[in-house]
């Protein structure tokens, strides 16, 4: 889970946050990876398909298969600051590092495996999972029985800011690590938040 973003402390933290909330959406919802073709059952090109065939430009796609784009974190988070949501299809596996790069830029990761994110990090995610992602079968997706920007579309704006404003205010602060010259006490980060739960879990076998 790391991330190039430093932890901040105090009024500093709070700001960096409102600007998160803040950034004007060019687009709606975005993607970034390759297609692969070689995997039939990826449902990543039906994914582009709904995302490139969409004529307001509600949707970004970053093309990892032609470009270098995405061996370059800005190119990343850039994307990801610009959207309200980010698509989070599996790869070679169903984890993605690229969850945590839109959690930490404020975006809502959107999921289609329960293995990408919901089980692995008890110490770092909430287990109420609608709280920071949206969850959408793959399935449903493979079979055409859902249309992820429509289903997107209609989530309400309200719950799109209830979703944006518990990631950036609860979630962020203990996903990236603290600058070690910041005052954290009103903060735990990812290494304190590691720390913490190991400690709690020695104590619980003794």
């Amino acid at each position: 889970m790391r991330t190039r973003l430093s932890n901040k402390a105090g009024t500093e933290k709070r700001c960096f946050c409102d600007t998160l909330l803040l950034q004007i959406e060019k687009v709606s919802l975005s993607f970034a990876g390759p297609a692969r073709p070689d995997a039939p059952e990826n449902i990543r090109l039906l994914l582009i398909n709904q995302c490139t065939s969409l004529t307001n430009k509600a949707c970004s796609f970053l093309n990892c298969s032609t470009t270098g784009l995405c061996h370059q974190p800005e190119s990343i988070i850039d994307l990801f600051l610009g959207s309200e949501f980010c698509l989070q299809p599996p790869g070679d596996s169903p984890t993605r590092k690229s969850v945590f790069d839109s959690l930490v830029s404020g975006c809502i990761p959107v999921l289609f495996d329960p293995f990408t994110a919901y089980y692995q990090y008890p110490w770092h995610l909430p287990e109420d999972h609608g709280k920071y992602s949206v969850f959408i079968q793959q399935e449903e997706v493979r079979q055409m029985k859902v249309h992820v920007v429509e289903r997107l579309m209609n989530i309400s704006v309200r719950d799109r800011e209830n979703i944006r404003m518990f990631i950036v205010y609860e979630l962020l602060p203990g996903l990236v690590y603290g600058d070690s010259n910041s005052q954290l006490e009103k903060f735990q980060d990812a290494f304190s938040k590691t720390i913490n739960n190991l400690l709690g879990r020695l104590n619980r076998l003794k």
